[in-house]
């Protein structure tokens, strides 16, 4: 389906091919950051409800216009969201704007959207830069042929509740929601000769550049965009309206209903921004891993985003709101590998407010400090709680805070340490598939803590966290590997004995799975160990 720009429709005039922020010098200078959007707030978008009973075809009026930062909109006005204005629940269904032609610009300035499927980067490309339905290897993960296929992108200019829909008073039989992503770099890695460096393993870059943000709809499917009149909705929609005859989502006393036949398909919601941004790169070597395709290495750089986040705003005294944290692939041969990532702190204010290069200032004692919090919780919390990591505004990332993992992560980069999980928080894990392979009272195999063994070839007494004997003779012995140090056994009489040719077999598991799957490692341990 690709719609014929020239055919979108907008009550009360001409379409103009210009897009004010390639034309309009102010609109301009405020895009690139070079004046400053306190006093010049550009990137906004409303939410309009119709007075239809006020409005005509060319004034209309509205009951209610609130307002957000379109970063913060494409979540809390995207289509199918329901926003409670007075009591009463109102429905997005309309890209619209009350400026005569600004939707018609905006489809106009419509771009490529690619993203890779392993690892999540993602940038955005002018539509003769990319073709739809091909895929590409990821410059961030290695992927061959992950990234795309791409979707179309556009910046909303504003929503609208359709003016036809009815509003309501409960959220019952509620449409499925989507969220916008938290905000990418898309910059590439600054040259080797353009970094600071703070220790061995890492490295400071301060940059002013963009970042992008998209909401994929419901599924990651997109929406499905009527380009004559506005009307939008997820393609997921149960009862979709938008690509046949339908009614206006704005007054039009003359013509209620649009015809339909121009609608475009996997279409996603987006802006981008400049701002100031400090990159900070992270190094580590084997056995450490930060492969951008693991869970274990999502957990550790959200975790340490997130407190680098929290403590910058604490020493720069600064609302949680003001200076947030994302992290990606390094975008080298390195960051392929898993041996490089990058970590990067932006002020949310488009066009930048200088936060972060004052954190460029703070040095090595950012990450110090950031470790601390970490390591003393208040209420020594099992992964994340209100005390040291969780706030509002990561409230979709709390499954991925875990503060141990992220500060073994952080003593390897600020001290040297090798990556291991403190001794209690290891012991607990263990406690648990030990417990769980009990639980399975299985008549074949006997189970036991702690068991000290002379396995054949090792020729030494060693101690089994799990050790499991099966009714014929077979031997195994279960351990528990760190997250960020997959199939590296805890300590050295495990690693001698996964060396040698013994006929004791050595199962090791990743801790951070035990915690978060632990039906599904009991059961592939049963399988590994042949077990009828």
């Amino acid at each position: 389906e690709n719609p014929d720009p020239d055919a979108t429709e907008e009550a009360g005039g001409e379409i103009s091919p210009a897009d004010p922020v390639r034309e309009n010098l102010l609109d301009r200078l405020l895009y690139k950051g070079v004046l400053p959007r306190y006093a010049f707030p550009t990137d906004i978008a409303s939410f309009h409800v119709f007075d239809q009973g006020k409005s005509t075809l060319y004034r209309p009026a509205f009951r209610f216009t609130p307002s957000q930062g379109l970063s913060v909109a494409l979540s809390q006005y995207a289509p199918g969201k329901e926003i409670w204005i007075d009591n009463r629940l109102w429905t997005s269904g309309a890209i619209y704007s009350p400026i005569r032609n600004e939707r018609s610009r905006a489809w106009r300035n419509l771009e490529l959207y690619y993203e890779c499927q392993n690892c999540g980067h993602a940038r955005t490309v002018p539509l003769d830069e990319g073709e739809e339905g091909e895929s590409r290897d990821c410059e961030a993960c290695g992927g061959v042929r992950t990234f795309g296929p791409p979707m179309k992108w556009l910046r909303p200019p504003g929503f609208a509740h359709p003016v036809n829909m009815e509003e309501r008073t409960s959220p019952d039989d509620a449409p499925e929601q989507s969220r916008a992503t938290k905000a990418r770099l898309t910059a590439g890695s600054p040259d080797p000769n353009g970094w600071t460096k703070l220790n061995d393993c890492i490295r400071i870059h301060y940059m002013h550049d963009h970042l992008l943000v998209t909401n994929r709809g419901p599924q990651g499917r997109g929406y499905s965009y009527c380009t004559r009149c506005g009307v939008i909705e997820p393609t997921v929609s149960r009862n979709p309206v938008a690509a046949g005859e339908h009614p206006k989502p704005y007054p039009d006393p003359r013509e209620p209903v649009c015809s339909g036949g121009r609608t475009a398909s996997r279409l996603v919601l987006g802006t981008d921004f400049i701002s100031d941004v400090l990159l900070v790169s992270v190094s580590v070597s084997a056995p450490i891993t930060l492969r951008p395709t693991l869970l274990p290495t999502d957990v550790a750089l959200r975790t340490v985003s997130e407190a680098l986040s929290k403590i910058a705003c604490a020493r720069l005294e600064l609302e949680a709101d003001e200076l947030q944290a994302g992290y990606r692939a390094a975008l080298t041969q390195e960051g392929r590998q898993g041996l490089e990532a990058e970590i990067y702190l932006y002020d949310t204010l488009a066009g930048g407010a200088g936060f972060s290069r004052r954190v460029f200032s703070l040095g090595l004692s950012a990450f110090e400090d950031a470790l601390e919090i970490l390591e003393t919780c208040p209420d020594n919390c099992d992964r994340s709680c209100y005390r040291c990591l969780r706030s509002y505004k990561n409230k979709f990332e709390h499954d991925l805070l875990d503060r141990h993992v992220g500060a073994s992560l952080l003593r390897f980069l600020v001290r040297g340490e090798h990556p291991d999980l403190n001794l209690e928080r290891l012991n607990a894990s263990t406690d648990l598939i030990f417990e769980d392979l009990l639980r399975q009272n299985i008549e074949s195999i006997t189970v036991k803590r702690n068991r000290s063994v002379t396995p054949p070839g090792l020729n030494r007494e060693i101690t089994a966290p799990v050790y499991v004997r099966r009714r014929d003779g077979a031997e195994f012995i279960v351990a528990l590997h760190g997250p960020l140090t997959p199939n590296y056994p805890p300590d050295n009489d495990l690693r001698d004995l996964k060396n040698c040719a013994s006929p004791v077999r050595l199962l090791l598991l990743d801790e951070i799975l035990v915690r978060r799957n632990l039906p599904t490692v009991t059961r592939d341990i049963i399988s590994s160990m042949e077990i009828n």
